[in-house]
């Protein structure tokens, strides 16, 4: 431990740091469904349509349905259960999964930042792992070393992001529809009515959305576990008929079926990928639940009756080859009561899948906000005991818009699945290829064992992929267009937020350049002696006087006790006024002054008593826990004024409430006891609060024509996205927007 604080120090890491307390692991914060079973919802209803994707046209050799079975089989085995379930959900991020836990872990353990500047006293948060906190800059791992591999990494999660969201644009459908489509077997004229009610019931989803899925989640276990047991049940009944099906776990009969088939063989995993899709969801689903739960639920309460349903229906199309048009529903036992049960209980595990996958999103859009990828929405929180049970009105609309039009457009469930499994195959694969990343930066083993993790997996997810390449004409060309738009948008959001955050920092000044010495000499020897640093509450507050005043004051500027308090503009010499209250001014980069208050100071020469210049800081961990959210420091000599930078976890919401002011009015007085504007026994709500924000419009001045198309773009998003501080609980009357023009 020593041996690293002096590595942090001989560096040039002025800022206290306490390693014995950041290596203490804190209790996560996690948030708690009771929807134990929701994730294998998607997975769990594949069963509906997989072997109708297979077949378009009855087998006419038994040896065939034989050979994708056991495709099904061991797909199910060494994609869910042995990647997924045993190898990827063990690349949890303080136990959150999927596409950006993962790029939070590289993203930490290369030591880059997720905005602005990487900064040391990130280290205390009591999430950052014992192996992260070492010096990056003494051991640069590929990723820190080149931009372009950055790049890359961030391409590919942004990439793989969107297909996720392309695929909750699909599942709904395709779950919804080919559950409706059971009643047309019992009664044939009832065909005409698939398409609207599985449209009514698309609707209703989603008009309840904005009441939360609290209540309706109690349900949810209970159901999709009698829906397994139900597949199970159905499976056996079926297995009866023709118990050789069990054979085709021997994968001799996979390898036959492609001797025999060839290049038309290869075709047919198109179909026998629908057979896994939800895995995805299942690892993005983690945070609700944890490794050990999955673990054991998947491989004893869904693997088993999953395998026994593709086998019940293999043996049931081996012999009547014909019930492959529809295969689940002309499998079922044709008894009335057990037929139209089973109709209903599909009815409710695809409404489950579809929420899976819609909850999925919300999550995964406000991921990508708080990693700057996504434009600003509004977030609404369902539940005041859930913290991941949100609700995003503008996303909700246009998602059930566009699954009516798919829905529409495509009719049949057989229709749907030439375009539903592209996006998974994509995600597969880079799911791969990030992991095969994090097995070398973050699990720290050998490159052969990352080089033979992706040549074994990659090669499954490639050949899945190329499969369903050739679906695109047919439909997938649908899936890639979505996919593609979403990363278009979140790559130029990210991009343009880029920017704009190193053009804050390239013109950040200092209050050196703003207000005059009032003294008129210098003085280090008395600046050092003031400057000392001070460290209050272990990690809540870290204070650096020095460091602060390389970036914002000078150390060499002497101002008398008396005449602290008093400010004069650099130039006119006008006086600033101070005026009671606090006044929190916003800004992107936590370095220098921000661009708001240099504005504001120049047009109203007037301030807050207490003047905080606040940075919000996402950070590459899931969670940052109250004691690690606040840096506070004091700025030089300067009487009441404050550098604030408060850190948020990827997976929180942004608040600047009441409560927020009251922990920040408790640091700074833990800080600055001699803080006279902020009286101990004053009450918070008695404080006036004023917060700064800089509207800002960002004008494309120089480069090239594409440059500029893609900065028109940018403007357009931030034009018609929420406010920054839309999300943050600001009472909207306390609000000052301070107009500003960033060229580009």
């Amino acid at each position: 431990m020593k041996n690293l604080a002096e590595k942090h120090q001989a560096n040039g890491d002025n800022e206290t740091i306490d390693l014995e307390k950041s290596l203490i692991p804190r209790k996560k914060v996690k948030f708690n469904y009771s929807t134990r079973s929701v994730i294998y919802g998607d997975i769990g209803t594949s069963p509906l349509y997989v072997f109708t994707a297979i077949f378009s046209t009855p087998p006419t050799d038994p040896r065939d349905t034989m050979g994708c079975l056991s495709l099904i089989i061991w797909s199910l085995t060494i994609v869910p259960l042995i990647k997924y379930v045993l190898i990827v959900i063990r690349a949890d991020d303080h136990g959150e999964g999927g596409t950006f836990a993962l790029y939070s872990l590289l993203a930490r353990y290369s030591g880059l930042a997720i905005r602005g500047e990487t900064r040391n006293d990130d280290l205390t948060i009591g999430n950052y792992d014992a192996v992260s906190i070492q010096s990056h800059k003494d051991t640069p791992n590929f990723i820190y070393r080149n931009k372009k591999i950055q790049g890359v990494l961030l391409a590919f999660v942004i990439l793989g992001a969107s297909l996720i969201l392309g695929d909750g644009l699909l599942t709904p459908a395709i779950s919804v529809i080919s559950a409706v489509e059971g009643m047309e077997v019992q009664v044939p004229s009832l065909a005409s009515g698939v398409v609207p009610l599985s449209c009514a019931i698309i609707f209703f989803l989603f008009i309840g959305q904005q009441y939360g899925t609290d209540k309706v989640s109690k349900c949810f276990a209970p159901i999709v576990s009698l829906w397994l047991f139900s597949l199970a049940a159905i499976g056996i009944w079926n297995i009866s008929g023709d118990p050789s099906v069990l054979k085709a776990y021997n994968p001799y009969y996979a390898f036959n079926y492609f001797i025999r088939n060839g290049s038309d063989g290869f075709n047919v995993l198109g179909g026998v990928l629908l057979c896994i899709t939800g895995v995805e969801a299942l690892y993005a689903d983690l945070g609700h639940f944890n490794r050990h739960a999955v673990q054991i639920s998947f491989s004893f309460m869904v693997y088993p009756p999953l395998v026994l349903a593709y086998m019940g229906q293999a043996a049931r199309i081996i012999e009547d080859p014909t019930v492959v048009s529809n295969t689940f529903w002309i499998t079922l036992p044709q008894t009335g009561f057990i037929y139209w049960f089973t109709f209903i209980l599909a009815i409710l595990a695809t409404i489950i899948a579809s929420q899976a996958m819609i909850s999925a999103t919300y999550t995964l859009i406000h991921q990508a906000m708080r990693l700057d990828c996504f434009p600003r929405v509004k977030i609404i929180h369902t539940s005041h005991h859930h913290q991941g049970q949100i609700y995003i009105a503008e996303i909700n609309w246009i998602l059930m818009a566009l699954v009516l039009v798919v829905i529409i457009a495509f009719q049949h469930s057989a229709n749907l699945t030439n375009a539903y499994g592209v996006a998974v195959a994509s995600v597969m694969l880079i799911t791969t290829f990030l992991l095969t990343t994090a097995i070398q930066v973050v699990w720290k083993f050998h490159a052969v064992v990352a080089i033979a993790f992706f040549l074994t997996f990659g090669l499954i997810d490639g050949a899945f992929l190329v499969s369903t390449l050739q679906k695109v004409p047919d439909g997938g060309w649908f899936t890639l267009s979505f996919g593609a738009l979403l990363a278009t948008i979140m790559g130029i959001w990210k991009w343009g937020t880029t920017l704009r955050v190193e053009y804050e920092l390239k013109n950040k000044t200092r209050l050196d350049n703003l207000f005059e010495d009032h003294s008129g000499t210098a003085s280090s020897e008395n600046s050092n002696v003031l400057a000392e640093n001070s460290t209050a509450n272990g990690n809540e507050t870290i204070t650096s006087a020095t460091t602060t005043s390389a970036a914002i004051t000078s150390t060499t500027i002497t101002i008398r006790q008396s005449q602290k308090n008093q400010l004069r503009l650099l130039g006119s010499g006008l006086k600033v006024h101070r005026l009671p209250g606090i006044g929190m001014f916003y800004q992107d980069a936590s370095l220098g002054v921000p661009l708001s208050f240099s504005h504001f100071i120049q047009h109203l020469p007037a301030a807050p008593e207490t003047l905080v210049f606040i940075s919000i800081r996402p950070v590459a961990v899931p969670y940052v826990g109250e004691e690690d959210r606040l840096v506070v420091r004091k700025v030089g000599l300067y009487e009441g004024i404050y550098k604030v930078i408060a850190r948020y976890g990827y997976m929180e919401p942004i608040s600047q409430s009441r409560d927020f002011i009251q922990k920040l009015i408790e640091a700074i007085r833990a800080i600055d006891p001699e803080q006279t504007s902020l009286k101990p026994e004053a009450h918070p709500e008695e404080q006036v609060v004023t917060y700064v924000v800089s509207r800002q419009q960002v004008r494309p001045n120089s480069g090239s024509w594409f440059k500029k198309t893609l900065l028109k773009c940018y403007v357009f998003l931030s034009n018609n996205s929420r406010e920054t501080h839309g999300n943050w609980h600001i009472p909207h009357e306390d609000i000052i927007d301070v107009g500003m023009t960033i060229p580009l």
